[in-house]
């Protein structure tokens, strides 16, 4: 939330009356501020949750495939490997699109 936009809030919730209705007002205002900052980590620590479980039961296993066809060195074996590189690769852009 913007600084200013907690502006009108607060003079609506005051009333332009005294100044421990206003001080409520801004008690009131940070504890909502705190409240959303608590959904927002649990947010992000979720989401990271789930990019583990993406990788770990669908790229994880791909990349141990992969160096078992590199092992191999066959023509399967080359495009195993291209394609994991490819995954991962998709992998890495989506998590460097939802850093911060």
């Amino acid at each position: 939330m913007r600084r200013g936009a907690l502006a009108p809030r607060l003079q609506s919730r005051t009333g332009m009356g005294t100044k421990s209705t206003a001080t409520e007002a801004v008690r009131e205002a940070l504890d909502e501020l705190e409240r959303l900052n608590e959904q927002i980590q649990l947010k992000l620590h979720l989401a990271g949750m789930d990019a583990k479980k993406a990788y770990d039961e669908k790229l994880e296993p791909r990349l141990r495939e992969a160096r078992a066809h590199a092992a191999e060195a066959k023509e399967h074996s080359k495009e195993k490997v291209e394609d994991a590189v490819k995954a991962l690769r998709e992998f890495v852009a989506r998590l460097a699109s939802h850093a911060p």
